[in-house]
């Protein structure tokens, strides 16, 4: 089985280890990235080689399209509640900080 990850939130660096964590891992596959702000995950997405049509701007378009199971977030901390809001769009989406 293979995992299907999605990185959403690049507020923090930290994305990038997380990130490259999953795409070492063998059942892992990120499937998407997600951040309101296009430019801050365009490194990710050159390095991880995640082509344009997976990249998106909205949380819930990005959870919808790209059938992602599990979510890697780099909020910044007072945004922490953030993960409660992705919890009551789908209720077995696997969240991960």
């Amino acid at each position: 089985m293979t995992w299907k990850i999605a990185g959403i939130n690049f507020d923090h660096l930290h994305m990038g280890d997380n990130l490259r964590m999953a795409a070492e891992h063998p059942e892992a596959e990120i499937v998407a990235l997600c951040d309101e702000q296009p430019e801050r995950m365009r490194d990710a997405a050159s390095q991880f080689q995640i082509p344009e049509d997976r990249l998106y701007t909205n949380v819930d378009e990005c959870i919808e399209k790209s059938r992602a199971e599990t979510v890697l977030l780099r909020p910044v901390i007072s945004e922490h509640t953030y993960s409660k809001k992705l919890r009551r769009r789908r209720k077995s989406l696997e969240i991960r900080f």
